[in-house]
């Protein structure tokens, strides 16, 4: 993977790294508006090689990487898994859930360091999407960021 400034439509207050996608000096904290968030969260260490969750399992919480770093693979129907993402601080993992159409998840989460992850209920982070903007946006930047990078390394 590359480390590169997106100059794309997201804005150049991106960060593309070997552990995902980064803001720059916005200013704005996630970790402390979801610090906020009501009793529907919580905090998760997860050891070394451990799964944070699995495909398949249910998809009913998003989870932010506080601390570590997180694989996300993926295994097709002919047994052949693949590497899709390697993820670090500041990156969210398993938010399909917060999409109605995707009730299982559809890659393994793996904590290739000791992580420390926020583990936050999909009805509150549906909630703090709806009522916080400022955090609703820059969630969508994250989506798109990410999406955007994992089509860079598809293509070359």
């Amino acid at each position: 993977m590359r480390k590169a400034k997106h100059d794309s439509p997201l804005g150049p207050d991106l960060e593309i790294s070997p552990v995902g996608v980064k803001k720059l000096g916005t200013g704005f904290d996630p970790v402390a508006l979801l610090a906020k968030a009501r009793a529907c969260k919580t905090v998760v260490h997860v050891k070394e090689k451990e799964y944070v969750f699995s495909q398949g399992d249910q998809a009913d919480t998003v989870f932010y990487i506080q601390k570590g770093q997180v694989n996300l693979t993926i295994v097709s129907q002919n047994g052949k898994e693949a590497t899709i993402a390697h993820l670090g601080e500041g990156d969210y993992i398993g938010e399909e859930c917060v999409a109605p159409d995707y009730p299982a998840r559809l890659v393994t989460a793996t904590a290739v360091t000791e992580c420390t992850v926020l583990k936050i209920d999909r009805n509150e982070m549906l909630r703090v999407l709806h009522e916080e903007h400022a955090f609703s946006g820059s969630f969508v930047s994250h989506l798109l960021a990410r999406g955007t990078q994992l089509e860079a390394e598809l293509v070359g």
